[in-house]
């Protein structure tokens, strides 16, 4: 361990393999870094989904409405 640098047991039901461990704040700042990383990666890929499905629709839509004005000529 780093001098001044603070370490803590991890404990409870998501850390229950690693009941004995010992991690730095430097160590539980990273693995809450990654997990935080994981999740915003996982939304961002779920809201490009949900805009790809969306301007799909609007392609058809618009696809729809240049029919019927292409029709009117």
């Amino acid at each position: 361990m780093i001098f001044g640098e603070k370490s803590a047991a991890l404990t409870g039901p998501d850390h229950s393999k690693c009941r004995d461990s010992v991690y730095t704040f430097g160590e539980m700042v990273d693995s809450a870094c990654e997990r935080l990383m994981d999740r915003q990666i996982k939304y961002s890929i779920r809201r490009i989904r949900e805009m790809d499905e969306r301007l799909g629709r609007m392609e058809l839509e618009l696809d729809k409405f240049l029919s019927k004005k292409d029709r009117k000529f």
